[in-house]
């Protein structure tokens, strides 16, 4: 779900907002999260977060505000990262509830739905208005 949603951001926005960084973290997330000066900037983090609300629920929350372990990206809680818990104020969480918690790829259309929503409200705020969902 995330490497959905940076796929479609970067190409949605990348001639509108060429100083965005957005990087794709498929398989080690916490590797990437060292490449962020966190204490110069923000860092909002998309993927699948399980919250108990039904599938295609949308949460959007600071990390330093979450319960330890509450937010766990691929497995490893995002407050035990060194870099995250420095600076767990700058770091945001842009998540959707999935529909089936194994692992696989691919998204639901109910996920899919969400994350294009989420897509959308991300551009628009960055100022890149609507663009089309490939």
């Amino acid at each position: 779900m995330g490497l959905y949603i940076t796929d479609q951001l970067r190409r949605g926005l990348r001639s509108r907002l060429p100083s965005l960084k957005v990087i794709s973290a498929v398989s080690y997330p916490e590797l990437a999260l060292s490449r962020i000066d966190l204490q110069a900037s923000r860092a909002l983090i998309f993927d699948a977060v399980e919250t108990g609300e039904p599938a295609g629920s949308i949460v959007f929350a600071c990390v330093d505000d979450t319960k330890y372990g509450f937010f766990a990206t691929h497995n490893f809680p995002l407050k035990l990262h060194p870099v995250v818990r420095e600076n767990s104020k700058n770091v945001f969480i842009l998540g959707v509830q999935p529909e089936d918690l194994g692992i696989g790829e691919g998204l639901s259309d109910v996920v899919r739905a969400a994350a294009g929503r989420v897509v959308d409200v991300v551009a628009a705020q960055l100022g890149g208005g609507g663009f089309a969902i490939g």
